[in-house]
């Protein structure tokens, strides 16, 4: 045991490859300068991880993490905690309020700015942090000041940059600024506070252990009282995130059930299920159908099968369906085809081209038609659930695209016809907010109807 003990010791010993104590000191108050070549690159990193957001761009973003120097400032302030320096706790965390400050007004005034305005993903996943952001950013905060301490410079601190993500969080915070989204902006301002917490608790912890050195001397009393007053920090810190992970968790389950429901109970795909949508506040489920009509005694089956499900039991099913069972699908027009070429085997060559070629010319009339029924539930699926987020009266939206025919008889989709339900009425200003991001997402102009909710009337 004792030998295991040894190795252990030895393979973790953080004093073996330590720098010495004056080169961390350095490379500290150094990372915390907020002047010259630090603010020249955090103005940049603002401007770089703001239009990565806008574009929705991974590799910008993440370029944007690379060269931000958020973090030097971050370990100042756990390094000042550790050596008990308070007034270089106070002048960091200055530092860092000027810089967050700086960053949200500035990413603010670029997104207001911008003619794209639309909320891209990389956005939207930054609004609602959860307990597994708190593991990053510790994780990630032991790493990085690990790899602050060692007498060789690694790629720990680049990696450590982009795992626990400071500048984009501020730069969301700024577009919640710029588009007056408080979902935005205090979801935001709640992941970078996880992460720089956490770094700067980290940060403190490495440095008590390998034993920074004390500018004044501190009584076990203070050093309990500060103990006990960062744990319970943390603690209140983590609590709002612990609870987003669990509706996350819900969420994830739920989906997971309603597609293996939906697998289980429509396999032969008559009818077919294009659509459904969940509304946890009425506890109720919704199918959209097509295919072949469904009887009150099958839907209250369905029903039945639907409370087996454990995040289900309670819940009620309505139906949503068109009897299209004589609609021609792509499928069917392909095995029709496929089933008149072999039926025309001892038919002259040139019956059999002419069947296949009257198929074909059904096939893509009919196909486009199809084809755009599943985009159009794509995108109102997507947009009921952004559309919370950017405008909280949104309550829900039926739509399709319109079509119409060409000079070449084709049909052809020139717009897209919405009804909108709102809990309250929009002012001009957000209707036209709302107009515009409609027609970036369905990519046509896109007309809408407002009507209220039942309750809000």
């Amino acid at each position: 045991m004792n030998t295991l003990k040894t190795i252990a010791a030895n393979i973790f010993d953080l004093e073996k490859d330590r720098a010495p104590l004056e080169e961390i000191a350095d490379r500290i108050y150094s990372g915390g300068t907020l002047k010259g070549t630090n603010m020249c690159i955090l103005i940049l990193a603002i401007f770089i991880a703001s239009i990565g957001l806008n574009m929705n761009s991974t590799a910008v973003i993440i370029g944007a993490m690379l060269i931000s120097p958020l973090m030097g400032v971050i370990m100042s302030i756990g390094y000042g905690m550790a050596t008990y320096d308070s007034a270089y706790v106070r002048e960091s965390f200055l530092k860092l309020v000027f810089q967050v400050s700086l960053s949200v007004l500035t990413s603010a005034l670029y997104f207001a700015l911008s003619p794209i305005d639309t909320a891209s993903t990389e956005l939207l996943a930054r609004t609602e942090p959860t307990i597994w952001d708190v593991l990053i950013a510790i994780f990630g905060g032991l790493a990085g000041i690990i790899g602050s301490t060692r007498m060789e410079k690694s790629n720990v601190i680049p990696g450590v940059a982009i795992a626990t993500a400071l500048m984009p969080p501020l730069c969301t915070a700024g577009y919640g600024l710029a588009t007056y989204s408080p979902k935005f902006f205090f979801g935001a301002l709640y992941l970078f506070f996880i992460n720089s917490f956490f770094i700067c608790l980290t940060t403190f912890i490495v440095l008590k252990f390998i034993h920074i050195p004390a500018k004044t001397y501190v009584s076990e009393q203070v050093f309990r009282r500060q103990r006990w007053f960062l744990s319970l920090l943390g603690i209140l810190i983590i609590l709002p995130s612990m609870y987003m992970a669990y509706q996350s968790i819900r969420n994830n389950l739920e989906q997971a059930q309603v597609k293996s429901y939906i697998e289980s109970n429509f396999q032969q795909g008559n009818p077919q299920v294009v659509a459904f949508h969940l509304t946890p506040a009425e506890k109720e489920l919704a199918l959209t159908i097509i295919g072949r009509t469904i009887t009150a005694e099958e839907q209250t089956e369905l029903e039945k099968k639907l409370h087996t499900y454990s995040h289900f039991t309670d819940w009620s099913l309505q139906i949503i369906q068109n009897d299209l069972s004589g609609t021609v699908r792509t499928e069917d027009v392909q095995n029709l085809i496929k089933t008149q070429w072999n039926a025309a085997g001892g038919a002259s060559l040139t019956k059999a081209q002419e069947d296949l070629r009257k198929y074909k010319e059904l096939s893509m009339r009919y196909s486009p038609t199809y084809q755009r029924f599943e985009a159009d539930q794509k995108l109102l699926t997507s947009i009921r659930e952004k559309a919370p987020i950017l405008f909280p009266s949104f309550a829900g939206i039926e739509g399709a695209a319109i079509a119409t025919e060409n000079k070449d008889s084709q049909i052809v989709y020139t717009g897209f016809l919405a009804i909108i339900t709102c809990k309250s009425p929009l002012d001009e200003s957000e209707q036209a907010r709302l107009q515009k991001w409609l027609n970036a997402e369905a990519e046509l102009p896109v007309t809408f109807i407002l009507k209220l909710a039942p309750e809000a009337n």
